[in-house]
């Protein structure tokens, strides 16, 4: 599932994951948390793809929110910058990985692993 506000950043992921050659499928898409929350469970994705800076909840907030609803939900975070900062934020709020935007083509290959990991 991708969790972006720019829809313009959820068609190049929603691209690159079906033109990978992973067995990736995207359930659905949300310009945000709200949207999220409202169809995550009927969805029941593998992976949450989650954008970092959103308007209104960004995603530092919203995995939090996801968490509640579905505790072991694997997250996946996409930043602009990846540092150590964002690194411990994103770890505090129960994402399981950080990624850098400038590395979209890697979505689908942390995906699979994140989906495959069994541990929450």
């Amino acid at each position: 599932m991708i969790v972006d506000d720019n829809a313009d950043v959820r068609f190049l992921i929603r691209a690159i994951l079906e033109d990978a050659d992973a067995d990736v499928v995207v359930v659905g898409e949300a310009d945000g948390v709200r949207a999220a929350l409202e169809s995550i469970d009927a969805l029941d994705p593998d992976v949450v793809v989650l954008d970092a800076v959103m308007p209104i909840v960004n995603g530092f907030e919203a995995a939090p929110m996801i968490l509640a609803r579905r505790p072991a939900q694997k997250i996946l975070l996409c930043s602009a910058l990846v540092d150590d900062e964002v690194r411990a934020k994103a770890e505090q709020a129960g994402i399981r990985e950080c990624m850098s935007k400038d590395d979209m083509d890697a979505i689908p290959g942390i995906a699979v692993r994140l989906a495959l990991d069994g541990a929450p």
